[in-house]
């Protein structure tokens, strides 16, 4: 991340917006004073990842050395694990209110805070999505089994019907066996 970079007037304006829609605990005035001391940035990290973020962790603040102390636990317990670690240097000027800073912070933590939503959306989807395959697996399997055991069922059946034409079979052989028997008999009389 560049810290030199510039924003131009509709990425400030689009920014301040966004700000500006957040129920922050101050309201915007000057921005680069209103967050010198980190909290409110704290509180936009809340608004939208509240998991991340204990809130009592972080005071307001108008002595600089507590200002920086606010900026370092946000940097090493939230901000540098989402991909936005800032250096001394930046920390030193965004508590010293140096003009240009905190504008290209929030603008690349509002998009690391999109990377993050996004991330936590898939997290939730994936589950939803494995758990559904899942099911469809399931239920294919389902069909499979139902399948193959009706596909079993009527070949039992077939088998009986079968069966039941043998014994009959076999029945009308005995009969003619004895009718044959009978003619013979019969025949060697005459």
């Amino acid at each position: 991340m560049s810290w030199e970079m510039e924003l131009d007037e509709s990425l400030l304006e689009e920014l301040y917006q966004w700000i500006d829609s957040l129920s922050l605990s101050r309201a915007k005035q000057r921005i680069e004073r209103d967050f010198s001391d980190g909290l409110l940035v704290a509180e936009i990290i809340y608004y939208y990842l509240p998991e991340l973020v204990d809130l009592q962790n972080y005071n307001s603040a108008n002595s600089l050395e507590h200002k920086k102390s606010n900026w370092k636990m946000l940097n090493k317990k939230i901000l540098s694990n989402i991909g936005l670690d800032i250096p001394d240097v930046i920390i030193s000027g965004l508590s010293n209110c140096k003009p240009g800073l905190i504008e290209v912070l929030l603008f690349n933590l509002r998009l690391k805070i999109d990377e993050q939503l996004e991330l936590k959306q898939k997290a939730i989807q994936q589950p939803i999505k494995s758990s559904i395959d899942r099911n469809k697996r399931k239920n294919i399997s389902n069909l499979n089994y139902e399948e193959v055991k009706q596909e079993y069922l009527q070949q039992q059946e077939q088998i009986e019907i079968l069966k039941a034409k043998i014994r009959r079979l076999e029945h009308v052989l005995q009969l003619k066996d004895t009718r044959i028997k009978e003619l013979s008999t019969i025949l060697q009389h005459h």
